[in-house]
């Protein structure tokens, strides 16, 4: 019904997808009883709904391989490496896909969550076993070098019209500031307005702090209603809400 196209029956999607992300939260453990199939198939559906273009389905499946994530860096080593070196490299890819896809303008918040999530557990080493096959590279050459060349050869084939040094810069900047998100995220911001697909309107990509401005500016305004009486119900006024 649903994974043919991203429109059809949008009630059904977003009860699968609430369905998957309770999985993930309270039975992750039952996840790691699957076979290698079925627990593929269940990635795939995780990277299906971060690629819809329905707002609230993208950010459900952004919020699910987050926790899956998460899940796996409390698993013992021997776990978490087998999925990162199945599932890793693919899933940076998806990630990049979204991100840089005009369609999806409205998820960048949490797609940069994601990348930082993901630069970070290699920049710390948490990603133990090589995401290279190791016959085919240097015996010295670790996960953080080998990302970094991994990343600048997937934006210069997917953006060859960028300079090497502005794809250099980008790449440096995505593990300096995988510790403060309020620098990641401008950061990459900043590398996307560069591209052609985001040359027309990047508003979107600033659309959390318009959210933001929004829900301080309905503050404001409803602090300042308080202190004129009759101006708020009773019913609405928090000390009546308390009581």
């Amino acid at each position: 019904m649903i994974n043919k196209e991203f429109v059809e029956f949008p009630e059904h999607r977003s009860g699968f997808f609430k369905l998957v992300r309770n999985i993930n939260l309270h039975c992750f453990q039952a996840l790691l009883l699957l076979d290698t199939n079925q627990f593929k198939l269940f990635v795939d559906s995780i990277v299906w709904g971060i690629k819809h273009t329905m707002r609230d389905i993208a950010e459900i499946s952004l919020h699910i391989l987050l926790d899956l994530f998460r899940n796996f860096t409390k698993s013992d080593p021997q776990t978490s490496s087998v999925f990162y070196q199945n599932f890793f490299l693919s899933l940076l890819q998806d990630v990049f896909f979204v991100l840089t896809d005009s369609d999806h303008k409205s998820g960048f918040k949490l797609q940069c969550e994601v990348l930082s999530n993901m630069c970070h557990l290699v920049e710390t080493a948490q990603v133990q076993a090589p995401l290279f096959d190791p016959q085919q590279h240097p015996p010295t050459l670790t996960n953080q070098q080998f990302l970094r060349e991994y990343i600048r050869n997937l934006l210069k084939s997917a953006f060859p019209h960028l300079q090497d040094q502005q794809i250099h810069v980008f790449v440096l900047g995505l593990f300096e500031f995988t510790t403060d998100f309020s620098k990641f995220k401008p950061h990459i911001r900043d590398f996307l307005i560069q591209l052609k697909e985001f040359s027309g309107d990047s508003t979107d990509l600033f659309l959390d702090e318009r959210e933001a401005e929004i829900e301080a500016k309905k503050k404001t305004e409803f602090e300042a209603a308080l202190k004129i009486p009759g101006m708020i119900k009773p019913s609405d006024r928090p000390d009546e809400m308390a009581d």
